[in-house]
C-alpha cells in the first residue's frame, strides 16, 4: 500500500515543495500573490494527505470516523484547486470574489454531512463506499468554477492578455478531464497532480510576466516594445506615441505619489479602449507607445480619439500622435513620426489659438 501511495503522490508532493521554495525566494511578487500561491500549495498537499489516509482507512474491515473525516476533507478540497486559479486570475479584484465562495461552503457542508446523514455518501458495515443523491456535488462545484474560469478567460482574451488566457484554457481542459477520470472511471490522485501542475504553470507565467511588464503600470515594457515590433514588423499597421501632460506640475504640487497615480490612470484609460491586436507599452517616465497590427488607418485614428476621450473623464490630459505604416517604412522613422505628431498635438493643446 505504501508503495502505491508513494507512486501516486510523489510527483504532486515534489512539485508543491519545490514551488514553496521558489515562493520563499521570490521577491518580485507582492504579498497578496505570494499568499495565494502559499495557500494553493498547502491546499494541494492537504488533499494529498487526506486522500492517502482515506485510502489506508478504506482497507480496514469496518468504517471509522477517521475515514469519514478524511473523505470530508478530500471532497471539500477538490474544487479548491480550480478556485485558486480563479483567485490568481482576478488577483486584485477582491470585490468580485465574495459570492464565489458560496458553492465551496455548500460543498463543505455536504462533505461533512455523513456524520449526520447519508444524503451525500456513507459507508456500509463492510466499509464499502455508498453514494448518496448529492455525492457528485464536489465535481459539480468544480464544473461551476470551470465555467467561471472560461468566462474570465474570455474577458482576459478581449483585454489582450493572450498568454494568460491560453493558460486558463489549458487549465480548464485538464481539470475537466481529471474530474471525469475521478468521478466516473475511478482514477485516484488525478485532480491532485492536475491542480499542482496548473498552479506551477501559473507561477511560471506570472514570474515571466515580471520581466515583460512595467512594475508600476503593469503594461508591457520598453524591451517588449522593440522585440514585438521587430518580430511582427510585416503586420505592423501604425505606431502611436502618448505623453501625459503636466506631469512635473503634478509632482511639484502634489508629490510624486500623485504623479505616479496620474501615470497609472493614463495607462488604465488607454488599456480600457485598446482593441484586439493593439498593445500598450511604457517606454519612459510618462511616455507610452502603442503598436497596432492589422488595423486600417481610420480605425487607428478613431482609437486616438477614443483614448483622448477616456482620459478626459479624469483630471488629466495627454498628447497623442500616430504614424501609419503605409509602405513598410523603417521602424525608427515611424516612431520618430509618431513622436513628432505627439509634440505637435501637445503644442496645439498649449496654444489653442494657433489651431
Amino acid at each position: 500500500m505504501l508503495h502505491h501511495l508513494i507512486q501516486l503522490n510523489f510527483a504532486t508532493v515534489i512539485l508543491m515543495i519545490c514551488l514553496l521554495v521558489f515562493i520563499m525566494t521570490n521577491n518580485y511578487f507582492d504579498k497578496r500573490i505570494k499568499m495565494l500561491f502559499w495557500v494553493a500549495c498547502i491546499l494541494v498537499l492537504s488533499l494529498v494527505v487526506a486522500d492517502s489516509v482515506e485510502y489506508w482507512t478504506s482497507t480496514l474491515p469496518n468504517p471509522t470516523n477517521l475515514r469519514i473525516l478524511m473523505s470530508a476533507i478530500g471532497y471539500s478540497l477538490r474544487p479548491t484547486s480550480i478556485f485558486m486559479i480563479i483567485l490568481l486570475l482576478l488577483r486584485q479584484k477582491e470585490k468580485k470574489l465574495t459570492w464565489m465562495v458560496i458553492p465551496l461552503i455548500v460543498n463543505t457542508l455536504l462533505a461533512f454531512s455523513p456524520f449526520f446523514t447519508d444524503i451525500a455518501y456513507s459507508y456500509s458495515t463492510e466499509n464499502d463506499f455508498v453514494r448518496g443523491p448529492f455525492c457528485y456535488f464536489a465535481f459539480v462545484t468544480s464544473g461551476f468554477y470551470g465555467i467561471l474560469l472560461i468566462i474570465y478567460t474570455y474577458k482576459l482574451y478581449k483585454s489582450v492578455h493572450f498568454s494568460e488566457a491560453f493558460i486558463s484554457i489549458a487549465v480548464v481542459c485538464t481539470f475537466v478531464i481529471a474530474t471525469a477520470m475521478e468521478a466516473f472511471w475511478g482514477y485516484d490522485g488525478v485532480i491532485n497532480i492536475t491542480g499542482a501542475v496548473a498552479i506551477v504553470f501559473y507561477y511560471l507565467h506570472l514570474n515571466m510576466q515580471q520581466f515583460k511588464r512595467d512594475p508600476m503600470t503593469q503594461v508591457l515594457n520598453r524591451r517588449c516594445f522593440y522585440l514585438d515590433a521587430e518580430k511582427n514588423m510585416a503586420h505592423l499597421s501604425a505606431v502611436m506615441s502618448i505623453d501625459l501632460n503636466n506631469l512635473k506640475k503634478w509632482n511639484d504640487e502634489n508629490g510624486h505619489a500623485k504623479g505616479d497615480e496620474a501615470i497609472c490612470t493614463l495607462a488604465n484609460c488607454a488599456q480600457k479602449v485598446l482593441p484586439r491586436n493593439c498593445f500598450l507599452y511604457r517606454t519612459g517616465g510618462d511616455e507610452f507607445m502603442v503598436l497596432c497590427f492589422h488595423k486600417e488607418e481610420s480605425v487607428v485614428r478613431q482609437l486616438l480619439l477614443d483614448i483622448k476621450a477616456e482620459v478626459s473623464k479624469t483630471p488629466y490630459s495627454c498628447a497623442i500622435g500616430m504614424a501609419y505604416n503605409e509602405c513598410q517604412k523603417d521602424f525608427d522613422k515611424l516612431c520618430s513620426q509618431a513622436d513628432q505628431a505627439m509634440y505637435e498635438d501637445k503644442f496645439r493643446m498649449k496654444n489653442p489659438m494657433l489651431k
